[in-house]
């Protein structure tokens, strides 16, 4: 897409953003040098990487995976924010428990400030809400999830706040400087 857009010279006035959902190391696995090379510099590119929970068992349950791949997410996004690319945040706070939610989420947050002090400003929780298709399928379990998330939505909230004042929590996420 990148070298389709500079053919085209619209390298200037297209941004292109994709996802990661931080379940497998492709990028580098993958990619030549010289395609890196390309991604890292090409000015119009931002990357939102997923964390697809907060801690191992909301890890666990989002994904279907072993609990013990959680942490692996933060490994992927420390690689790609070694490569100086424009990066972003989504986290996804369904959990079926809120035995140590508080303390987790801190975890979280302390997480992410190891990638930068300032990354979790640039991450956005995900509302997971019922659509038609889920419908049918959906449990009591599933519903406790998705209440859950809201908990942890206010004490992401609260732990951004404790963290960083109101003006910094006011701008947008491409305002958030990671340098």
């Amino acid at each position: 897409m990148m070298r389709e857009l500079q053919r085209r010279e619209l390298e200037d006035s297209v941004y292109l953003w994709s996802d990661d959902n931080l379940s497998t190391d492709f990028f580098w696995r993958f990619l030549k040098d010289e395609d890196i090379k390309l991604v890292t510099g090409f000015k119009n590119y931002g990357k939102v990487c997923c964390f697809k929970g907060f801690n191992c068992e909301s890890f666990e349950y989002n994904t279907g995976a072993p609990r013990e791949l959680f942490r692996r997410q933060f490994e992927l996004v420390r690689r790609y924010f070694e490569l100086d690319i424009d990066l972003y945040g989504y986290a996804t706070f369904t959990t079926p428990a809120t035995g140590r939610l508080r303390d987790d989420m801190k975890k979280f947050v302390d997480d992410l400030q190891i990638i930068h002090s300032n990354f979790p400003l640039r991450v956005v929780p995900l509302e997971i809400r019922q659509f038609s298709p889920m419908g049918k399928r959906r449990t009591a379990e599933h519903q406790r999830a998705m209440d859950n998330q809201h908990r942890a939505i206010e004490l992401w909230q609260e732990e951004l706040a404790g963290r960083f004042s109101a003006v910094e929590r006011s701008l947008m996420i491409t305002e958030v400087a990671l340098t």
